[in-house]
């Protein structure tokens, strides 16, 4: 075991779930991890978790949950028992900051240090890729809402190089953290360019390449928030926030990058289909939204049907400050799943409320881009605004709603990992990172996806700080 953070202590949260949001990792090599129940025998492969893990450094602190240098942590499931490996990436903004004793960029929630010369001579992007675990080719990378892709090894979780997508020829500001591997090992994503227009370009990144190409764009004036787009019949679907950059200040600017986008509802909001063959662009008004994650986007007859968890106000961003989380705030900002019909020929898209709690939503991978699913899961809100304190299936045609709960417990993405050769959408598990009230360490539910019985826990050796995203490599 290394312990390589040094670091000021965060708050007492003593025993409580809340230590989730705590620096205090260690890196791990090699742990057994208990088992409790039965694991089905086809689940064979490596669990790979992505997330924030140290706030905190000799010299200064960082501000929201989202800043943390990424830890990534691997749960290898075999037939002898599950092992558990955890690390650091050791990206540019790690390995500076640690060496330094403070944060050496702004962060998402945090300001940026450098100085108003450092800041005119060019942009101060961060590269800690504490957000999603995506493949490119045959590699794996971790992402973050700036163009760079930090390939590592999901087997050994080291660092390998870097890649930053952005070139004189496309010039990218920022990237949506959620990007999409094609069958061919192909890479997409949206990239943000400031100017006095805002361009939104879908890119293409091909196995092997260094750079992206572009397949399409659109425009605005002020481009809003992007964490994530969908995939549907050929065609790219990107909704546009009402809480929009402001350019100038993300260039020049020394706030924290979420302080760089303001809530403007009067312009309202929009939806973007971008074809994949052509760039062929369509869109459709909605009212002022904002939104992190789709569940699933998909062709119906000639229409375009969205499914996204939406928020109705630009809150959501300081909910999630360590300060609100630490103290176990109550969300005031609560998302609420609405499927928009993108009928052809029209210029306002109709909506359908679903009426559901609802983020980090997940489908089965095939479904994905491909084809309709008629289920999904996801990390639910409590009534009172509790953070993400149930896992929910939510049948997408009829309305029901199933809940796996622990008692007093945070429960976060719940990773779905299909049944080998299984024919139903919901023939397979749900992983769900959890941490619950007086827990020893983390406890990684494995949920039936049809049922949600609990079929067995694993207990990790250590807390697994609170992340966002995870992958399934099979053995």
């Amino acid at each position: 075991m290394n312990d390589v953070h040094p670091g000021n202590p965060t708050p007492d949260i003593a025993r409580s779930r809340l230590r989730g949001f705590a620096s205090g990792a260690r890196e791990i090599d090699d742990a057994e991890v208990g088992v409790e129940g039965d694991l089905p025998a086809w689940l064979q492969g490596a669990l790979l978790l992505n997330g924030p893990a140290l706030w905190e450094l000799p010299a200064g602190s960082l501000q929201h949950w989202f800043d943390g240098y990424a830890m990534q942590h691997r749960l290898h499931i075999g037939a002898t028992g599950v092992r558990y490996r955890s690390r650091f990436v050791r990206s540019d903004a790690y390995r500076r900051s640690v060496a330094s004793g403070s944060p050496v960029y702004g962060e998402f929630g945090t300001g940026n240090p450098a100085s108003l010369w450092e800041r005119l001579r060019g942009p101060q992007a961060t590269d800690n890729p504490a957000v999603v675990l995506s493949r490119h080719g045959k590699r794996w990378a971790a992402v973050t809402e700036t163009p760079h892709l930090t390939y590592f090894d999901p087997d050994t979780l080291e660092t390998q190089e870097r890649a930053d997508l952005s070139s004189p020829a496309l010039p990218l500001h920022l990237m949506a953290a959620h990007g999409f591997t094609l069958a061919d090992g192909s890479y997409l994503n949206v990239g943000t360019q400031f100017g006095p227009k805002c361009t939104q370009t879908l890119l293409h990144l091909a196995p092997g390449a260094a750079k992206p190409v572009a397949l399409g764009a659109v425009s605005m004036p002020k481009a809003g928030y992007t964490h994530a787009f969908a995939l549907a019949a050929g065609h790219a679907v990107v909704w546009e926030c009402a809480l929009r950059a402001q350019p100038l200040a993300f260039r020049f600017g020394a706030r924290a990058f979420k302080d760089n986008f303001r809530w403007e509802p009067d312009g309202g909001s929009r939806i973007h289909a971008l074809a994949l063959a052509g760039g062929a662009l369509r869109s459709w008004r909605i009212p002022p939204i904002f939104a992190f994650h789709a569940t699933q986007a998909y062709a119906d007859g000639v229409d375009l049907v969205l499914e996204i968890s939406i928020y109705d106000d630009g809150l959501a961003f300081d909910d999630l400050t360590l300060e609100r989380r630490r103290a176990g705030a109550p969300l005031r900002s609560i998302p609420r799943l609405v499927r928009y019909r993108l009928r052809e020929g029209a210029s306002e898209a109709q909506p359908e409320a679903l009426g559901i709690a609802l983020e980090l939503q997940q489908i089965h991978p095939a479904a994905c881009g491909q084809r309709r699913t008629g289920v999904c899961w996801g990390s639910g809100i409590g009534p009172h605004g509790e953070f993400n304190d149930r896992t929910l299936r939510v049948d997408l045609d009829g309305g029901a709603v199933t809940a796996w709960q622990r008692d007093n417990a945070v429960q976060l993405e719940p990773l779905f990992v299909a049944r080998p050769g299984g024919a139903a959408d919901d023939d397979g598990v749900l992983l769900v990172p959890t941490l619950a009230d007086g827990d020893e360490a983390s406890v990684i539910g494995v949920i039936d996806a049809r049922s949600m019985a609990c079929l067995a826990q694993l207990h990790a050796p250590q807390v697994i700080p609170f992340g966002f995203h995870a992958a399934f490599k099979p053995t």
